[in-house]
């Protein structure tokens, strides 16, 4: 119908389509895509360094990449370029292509100047249209560094060139800064095509020196940075000509030089040229340039070189080495001459240097003798000579007139710069018998055996002879003679009283004969004690002193004894107390109110002398104890320093109870201070007061001040009443306690640190127990504040059931689904019951919950509520057994 209208309507009409053929074949046209190449980067002129890589990247604009073949480089040469593979196979050209997904690449490794020119890539299209794309490549020298190290190093005051040789086409312009200021050429610099020359270099040179190379035609800028450091040769300090080591020890020779950078050391002796390093015995640093001899042998000494180096330059400085050999000695002999004679006694040494010789006599005050005659003995010369024949110092002793006093060891010392060395010799004098060491009296008693000892003094040793009132007895069976000299022993049995009496001793020597005597006497008891006194008394002990007697027998007394009896009884139930000789006197344990006997007698070696001194004393009434002597020493003057600052431990001596037992004892102390007078007086702070049990005897004080003074008084207390009290000033130390321990302080905490730590210990542990029925069962504190959150439940119940599953045991806690639990969380319980039937019981109608199998009751009771927000107590009766929740008034809302 359209087309018969729009033939109808004639040429009017006939325009139109003619316009949408021609837009159609207009897009058509616009929508055919001219075939051609494209080369990768894309200008056609690159200029390219010498020496880079060059990738040219060929890519066909075409329709159909199917329909293109033969894509190909051609060089400047039109030579085609083969394929990278058939260049490593059979012709192994530098230049080749690779085929990628959807072009040609051309690979030039290091660009060499003759490979500049035209390259040209062609391809065929849909076999019939040729297609070529070509680029131009030239070729450029890019800023080459040829000779410029980034460390170099000058040497003080020399000139040098720092090096920055530095080529490209088109040449380069080279311009240099030093720590970023330009430098030009003027002063000590000069500029030069190759380097920068600096004209006698000093340590203010050092920097960092920068060699900047600029091609304006080509806009290529390049730098090198180049550390300059000023080189110091080496100079030695403080190295002495010679130096002298000792024989046998460690010996370090020291060399030192300064230089830049730090030099390095070694040692060498002139006379082998030998490296010490290398050496044994000798070890070199050559970093602190000591050198280091174990064990210095005399064969050490020469010179030596050390050698110092570094980057600038090598020095050396020789030093001497003499070694020092300490002295040893050859010959000091023991001598023996008579007295009052002439004695010369010679000591020879030798060493490097000789050693000087004196002598010195081994006694307390001892000194060396000196050269010459000695100023306070001029009896005594010492001379020291060399004696060239044997390289040896010989040192003589010359002693005139003799006596016995001169006997005895004498010391040779021989000393040099290298040591010193002692060697002892032993002068004896020769001398007649004498017996100042021989006792004058000896006793016995009884018949028993006796020793006499005779010691003779003499050199040589003296014969020993005895006799008794001049008769011979050393052949007398009752008399042994144990040995002979020159300490020697006779043994008596006298068996007779014809054995006391007066024993010579002789002693005979080459030199002469002397006689002493000795004489045996009888001991027998001491004679009676003269006096008893009492010193002090209380109601049971009694202090005595004695008078003693006036014969004590010829021995010294040992003993005193004394015999104690009621006045009452016989002196046959008598009892006895003896006490060493020089103690204290005391008779404990009597009983108060009781007359006493008592005598006395002394006692030696013989026996014991006979009962006198009879005393009849009547013991005081029972009464409080005596005071307490407190023990603690006075280390300062008038108080007892306590090493703690906080406590002190006070310590005394059990008293006398004085007839009734103690029962405890009383300490009182108070805080004290000096006043103008130096008396201690109250501070008027409180005073502290203990009692301490009777079996103490100590007793520590706690939670005292620090450097305060504190007045103690100590009462001892019977049935009867409190003893007069012992006092004793104290003083705290100052500051923090310094002996108190990590375990003493943990010890230390207050109760109440305590109790909050276990408190809060409870509260953690509660609350992980509700949060494990919160994860677990979705009961506890927690879920019931979890539960407010939300919103109240419909069954109020519900919240103290969620309340008590976190109070009971783990157990009540389960809410797990098919449970029958009720509204006080004991579900888990119930669940245990087989056959179980669940009644609720009220005061009102009872309302029945169906149980598990329905074979047994479980009744729970519910009071009714007191007010709208209060509950009372529940109880939840099963299987005939009653369990009773205490939980008293518990709010409606309430989390508790």
């Amino acid at each position: 119908m359209k087309t018969r209208k729009m033939t109808e309507s004639g040429g009017g009409g006939r325009w139109w389509i003619y316009a949408l053929l021609l837009v159609a074949t207009f897009k058509e046209t616009q929508s055919a895509r001219t075939p051609e190449l494209m080369i990768l980067p894309s200008p056609s002129v690159q200029t390219k360094p010498i020496g880079k890589n060059v990738l040219l990247t060929c890519r066909a604009n075409v329709e159909n990449l199917l329909l293109l073949t033969d894509m190909q480089w051609l060089d400047p040469n039109n030579r085609t370029i083969l394929n990278n593979e058939v260049t490593y196979t059979n012709s192994p050209q530098r230049m080749h292509t690779e085929q990628m997904p959807t072009s040609l690449a051309l690979i030039i490794p290091a660009l060499r100047e003759t490979e500049a020119g035209v390259y040209t890539c062609t391809a065929t299209y849909a076999n019939s249209e040729k297609l070529y794309k070509s680029v131009r490549i030239e070729t450029i020298v890019a800023i080459t560094w040829e000779d410029a190290p980034e460390e170099q190093f000058p040497i003080l005051n020399k000139d040098f060139k720092v090096r920055c040789k530095v080529t490209a086409q088109p040449a380069p312009a080279v311009d240099w800064t030093r720590n970023g200021e330009m430098i030009s050429t003027g002063g000590r610099y000069v500029v030069e095509t190759d380097g920068l020359t600096i004209q006698r270099p000093v340590e203010s040179d050092d920097g960092v020196y920068t060699c900047r190379a600029i091609v304006i035609q080509t806009g290529e800028l390049a730098q090198r940075d180049i550390h300059v450091e000023v080189h110091t040769p080496p100079t030695f300090e403080d190295m002495l000509a010679s130096t002298k080591i000792v024989e046998g020890e460690t010996a370090t020779i020291r060399c030192r030089a300064r230089g830049k950078p730090k030099p390095t050391f070694a040692w060498i002796k002139a006379s082998t040229q030998q490296n010490m390093a290398s050496a044994d015995r000798f070890k070199v640093n050559p970093l602190t340039g000591d050198m280091i001899i174990s064990g210095v042998r005399p064969e050490d000494s020469g010179d030596y070189k050390c050698v110092a180096s570094n980057k600038a330059s090598t020095v050396e400085k020789t030093v001497l080495v003499n070694v020092l050999v300490k002295p040893r000695i050859s010959d000091f002999r023991n001598l023996s001459v008579p007295i009052n004679t002439e004695v010369r006694m010679e000591c020879r040494a030798s060493g490097n240097p000789l050693p000087t010789i004196t002598f010195k006599k081994l006694n307390q005050q001892a000194r060396p003798y000196v050269l010459g005659r000695q100023p306070t003995d001029q009896r005594i010369e010492l001379t020291s000579v060399e004696d060239p024949s044997r390289r040896e110092a010989v040192g003589t002793l010359r002693v005139l007139r003799l006596g016995r006093y001169d006997d005895g060891l004498y010391v040779c010392i021989a000393s040099n710069e290298g040591g010193e060395a002692t060697k002892n010799g032993h002068l004896s004098i020769q001398f007649p018998p004498s017996f100042a060491s021989t006792p004058v009296d000896v006793w016995s008693w009884g018949q028993n055996p006796v020793n006499i000892s005779c010691l003779a003094e003499s050199i040589p040793n003296a014969t020993i002879t005895w006799k008794l009132n001049d008769r011979e007895v050393e052949r007398d069976p009752n008399v042994q003679k144990l040995s002979s000299g020159p300490q020697s022993i006779i043994k008596i049995t006298p068996r007779r009283r014809e054995y006391y009496g007066v024993y010579k001793c002789i002693a005979s020597n080459i030199l002469g004969t002397a006689e002493t005597t000795i004489t045996l006497k009888e001991a027998i008891p001491p004679s009676e004690v003269l006096q008893a006194k009492i010193e002090s008394m209380t109601a049971t002990t009694i202090t005595f002193s004695f008078v003693g007697p006036q014969n004590f027998g010829g021995r010294p007394l040992k003993a005193y004894a004394a015999q104690i009896k009621k006045s009452a009884q016989p002196w046959e139930y008598a009892y006895n107390k003896t006490w060493p000789a020089d103690s204290t006197y005391v008779l404990e344990n009597l009983e108060p109110q009781m007359e006493y006997n008592f005598r006395f007698a002394a006692a030696n070696e013989v026996g014991f002398s006979n009962w006198a001194a009879n005393v009849i004393i009547t013991m005081p009434r029972r009464a409080a104890p005596e005071e307490p002597r407190i023990l603690n020493p006075i280390i300062e003057e008038g108080y007892v320093v306590s090493p703690y600052s906080d406590r002190m431990e006070v310590r005394w001596k059990i008293p006398a109870d004085n007839g009734e037992a103690i029962d405890k004892y009383q300490i009182r102390y108070c805080p004290v201070k000096r006043d103008l007078a130096g008396y201690f007086v109250e501070t008027g702070e409180l005073c502290q007061t203990m009692h301490i049990p009777q079996e103490h005897s100590s007793v520590e004080l706690n939670m005292l001040h620090p450097d305060t003074f504190y007045r103690v008084e100590l009462q001892a207390h019977n049935m009867i009443g409190y003893s007069v009290p012992g006092r004793a000033t104290f003083k705290t130390a100052r500051g923090a306690d310094p002996h108190v321990t990590a375990a003493e302080s943990l010890f230390m905490m207050s109760s109440g640190v305590i109790v909050g730590i276990v408190v809060a210990s409870l509260l953690v542990l509660l609350l992980l127990i509700d949060l494990f029925c919160f994860c677990v069962n979705s009961a506890g504190l927690l879920m019931l504040v979890c539960e407010s959150f939300r919103g109240k439940p419909k069954d109020e119940d519900a919240k103290l059931g969620g309340l008590y599953g976190w109070r009971f045991p783990l157990p009540y806690c389960s809410n797990k689904e098919g449970s029958s639990t009720n509204s006080y969380g004991s579900g888990s319980e119930v669940d245990k019951l087989p056959d179980a039937s669940l009644y609720i019981e009220e005061k009102e109608p009872l309302k029945e919950v169906t149980g598990i199998n329905g074979k047994e009751k479980l009744s729970i009771e519910i009071v009714p509520m007191v007010d709208n927000n209060l509950k009372k107590d529940t109880m939840v009766d099963y299987d005939f057994k009653n369990s009773i929740a205490r939980t008293g008034f518990v709010g409606k809302d309430s989390a508790v």
